[in-house]
Parts: C-alpha cells; structure tokens; sequence
C-alpha cells in the first residue's frame, strides 16, 4: 500500500510540474489530447467496464458537449465555464432520452441502437446548417477565461484537462468502492443472478449510462473551448472506436485501465509516424493480440504478475 501511494503522489506531482518543465505547445497539445481521452475512456467505462454493456455512439455525447458549449457561447453569451457544465447536463438529458428504451434490450441491440443514434446525430449536425454550419462546422469558439485572464495557450489548458481527469478518476474510485459500484460489476458478471438476488438492474444500468455521457459532454464541451471549433467529425463513429480500444487495452471495469490505454492509443499513432502507410495495420494488430492474449488488458497482466510475487491487488 505504502509503494502505491508513494507511486500515485510522485505520478501527481509530475503531472503538475510538466507544463512548467516542458515549453514545446506540440508536447503540451499532446498531453492535453491524452487527458481528454483518458476522461472520454473513463466515461465509457461505466458503461462498457462495470455494467458491460456495448454502447458503440459514446462520440456522439462528446459532440453534443461541444456543440452546445459552442452554441451557448456564441449565440447567448454564456460565460465558457458553465457551457461546460451544459455540456454535460445536455448530454446527459440525451443519454436519458436514449437510454430508458434502448437498455431494456438485451444482447446485441443495445450496441445496434446506439450506433444509428450516433449515425442519425451525425447526419442532423451535418444537414441542419442554419444551426450547426453543416461540414463546415461552427468556427471561433471562445476559449476559457478565468479571473478575467483568457487562455490563450496550452499551459492553462493543460491545468484544466488535467482537473477534469481528476474529476473523473476520483468519482470512478468512489463509484468502484461503494454499493452502486457493487451492483455494476453485478450486473456485468451474471445479468441474471444480479436480478434474482433483488438488484434494479434496468435502474442501475441507466444510472452508469447516463454518468457516462454527461462526463463525455463536458470533455466535448472542454474540447470546443480548446481547439475553438467543433464540427460533425466530433460525432465520427472512429472516436467511439477509439475510445473502446481504449478501454479494452487498458483493462476494463478498473480505474488506471482506461487511463493508461488512453495514453497508449493517443502516443501510439505519433510513434508509428514512420510507418504512415502502415499504421492502422499495426494498430489492429495490437489490439487483436490483446483481446486474444489478455483479455483483461495490460492491468489485467500487471495484475497477475503482481499477485504471483505476493502482491496486493491491484486497482
């Protein structure tokens, strides 16, 4: 216990000192993608990790965070800090309206569902143009401010991606050591069972589903502000595939899972740079040899090396 905190506070204390330590905004940028893809894995994990079920449209919360952060910005005047909010009570008020009829479905049409949502959300921002601009997206997004004090380079966010993890790794720990989280892994363990022994399994999958995509909306509404635009490509249904690889890499249902196989996915493709042809390829590969070799990720490996040298157990 004792080497897992020195390890989690020295891992902190790197993370905070990084953007003072390192002056290139292409690293930083870098950083900063890894931390929304850790959050964005971390949102799907509640819902493909504790309760397994296959959500394949998880881009599309991301795009409505960031298209009514952008919206609310630009049309109403809504200060950027709480577009971020909206974003995550907008996506979940969609994942609501999704989930409560598409849960009750059991194997495969649950994932079949939302994947056409995603589909269906992909074509309106891409043919609703008095709304969204079409393809071409809505441009100038204003970026964050604080105190009066506009962020006009990675380093402040850097700060806020790096909170916004945070966030959501501490509600994942809390979730995964409370009575809910018990009836997540339930659920996901024995479907059948869990609802012999009395447990609301419609209600708590609804519940994971719907914490899901309000965290999604908020990274996706963080991202609008970053980049200052925010177009039909944030709903792509390759995110969503990334974000499951993310999740199925790392080790799912676990808290440092989602998060190293977010860093693996996103410096994956920079380090392949010279094989550009190839590169999907490789990628594939990769993730083939995971799901037939370690199904349970490079936690579930760690893992098992771990306890054979008379190791506690890992998060």
């Amino acid at each position: 216990m004792r080497a897992a905190n020195l390890s989690f506070f020295a891992i902190s204390a790197a993370a905070l000192v990084l953007p003072l330590a390192v002056t290139n905004p292409y690293y930083l940028h870098t950083a900063i993608a890894m931390m929304v893809n850790a959050v964005l894995a971390l949102s799907l994990n509640f819902i493909l990790g504790y309760v397994g079920e296959k959500s394949l449209g998880h881009a599309a919360f991301f795009g409505i965070g960031g298209y009514t952060a952008a919206l609310l910005a630009l049309n109403l005047g809504v200060p950027a800090w709480g577009t971020l909010l909206a974003g995550g009570v907008v996506s979940g008020l969609f994942g609501l309206a999704v989930g409560f009829p598409t849960l009750r479905l059991r194997g495969p049409y649950f994932a079949i569902a939302t994947l056409g949502f995603g589909a269906i959300l992909q074509l309106i921002a891409t043919n609703w143009t008095s709304l969204t601009k079409g393809p071409m997206g809505i441009p100038g997004v204003p970026p964050l401010a604080f105190a009066g004090l506009i962020f006009r380079n990675e380093r402040p966010y850097y700060y806020v991606a790096l909170l916004l993890l945070a966030l959501a790794a501490y509600l994942t720990w809390r979730l995964a050591h409370s009575r809910i989280g018990r009836a997540f892994v339930a659920i996901r363990q024995n479907f059948d069972l869990a609802e012999s022994v009395g447990i609301d399994t419609f209600r708590f999958k609804l519940a994971a589903f719907v914490l899901g995509t309000v965290l999604a909306g908020v990274v996706g509404a963080f991202y609008a502000h970053y980049t200052n635009f925010i177009s039909p490509k944030a709903l792509e249904s390759y995110i969503t595939l990334n974000v499951v690889t993310m999740v199925i890499i790392g080790g799912e249902g676990t808290l440092i899972g989602p998060i190293l196989g977010a860093i693996l996915v996103t410096l994956l493709p920079e380090v392949l740079r010279v094989a550009e042809n190839f590169r999907l390829v490789i990628f594939g590969f990769i993730l083939l040899l995971t799901i037939i070799y370690a199904p349970s990720g490079i936690v579930g490996l760690a893992r098992a090396a771990w306890q054979k040298r008379g190791g506690e157990r890992l998060a």
